[in-house]
């Protein structure tokens, strides 16, 4: 089991080379696809601006927190769709019984469905979004002492547990039904409702977006964390959760695979 995990940041790297080698090939496409995701940026930036430009605050957010709640949320969506991204193409892999020779492979069983496919049209973005969210910080005047560093790196690793353990359950999710592309479209559609606080939801949708697939603790607490307003209690709340949803995606990733059909049997 620990050459399995001593294995993976080096076989990362390789498929990384030749992942950048195979986007570089089509130049044309990659730009515009970076183009198209400049233009979606920006919109959601205007758009925050559009909404609050007539007002001091809503829900008891002002303009500055709204606007690095916007760009912290697209930097982290930009995060982990960089990671993640092999996901989209796990379905294939699993109906032509590739899935089979990677399970033999001394390498962590989710590395294929979860981390092999790091898509790097999507650094030119988390620069530039990282740089605006730099920009905002020190424009507003947002300063984080140590304290407040440490609590965000802590929500920080907390939103990538949960991320990675919504990729898994969808993993495992596909390989019980070879259905994937709904759910991914169903976890990217929630997570847009992140762009803004969940704070402002109510009902079952506020409920979904924090328990069911805890998107709060993805995008909204990191991005309290950065504007210091988030409370201790939520931040105990969020460790606790993470702690059990994480397990919890470990487990049923683990049942899935024990319910794996080969392509040879």
């Amino acid at each position: 089991m620990a050459n399995r995990y001593q294995n993976l940041i080096p076989v990362w790297i390789i498929i990384a080379k030749n992942k950048i080698q195979n986007q570089l090939l089509t130049p044309s496409s990659s730009f515009l696809f970076i183009i198209g995701k400049i233009f979606y940026f920006s919109f959601a930036v205007i758009t925050i601006y559009t909404i609050f430009g007539n007002n001091r605050n809503i829900q008891g957010y002002t303009l500055p927190q709204a606007l690095i709640f916007v760009v912290f949320f697209n930097l982290l969506e930009s995060l982990t769709q960089f990671l993640f991204r092999s996901l989209y193409t796990f379905r294939n892999i699993l109906i032509r019984g590739d899935f089979d020779l990677d399970l033999l492979k001394p390498l962590p069983s989710f590395f294929r469905p979860i981390l092999s496919g790091p898509d790097f049209l999507d650094l030119p973005m988390i620069f530039i979004q990282f740089i605006s969210l730099v920009y905002l910080l020190i424009h507003y005047h947002f300063s984080l002492n140590l304290i407040d560093s440490s609590v965000l790196l802590i929500v920080f690793v907390l939103a990538f547990l949960i991320s990675f353990s919504v990729h898994l359950s969808i993993a495992a999710f596909s390989i019980l039904t070879t259905e994937i592309d709904s759910l991914v479209a169903l976890y990217r559609n929630l997570g847009k409702a992140a762009t803004v606080p969940t704070d402002i939801y109510t009902g079952p949708l506020r409920f979904i977006l924090d328990y069911i697939v805890p998107i709060t603790i993805i995008y909204t607490v990191p991005s309290k964390a950065l504007t210091k307003i988030l409370s201790p209690n939520t931040l105990i709340f969020s460790v606790i959760y993470t702690l059990i949803f994480f397990s919890l995606s470990i487990l049923f990733w683990k049942k899935s695979l024990r319910h794996y059909s080969s392509a040879s049997s």
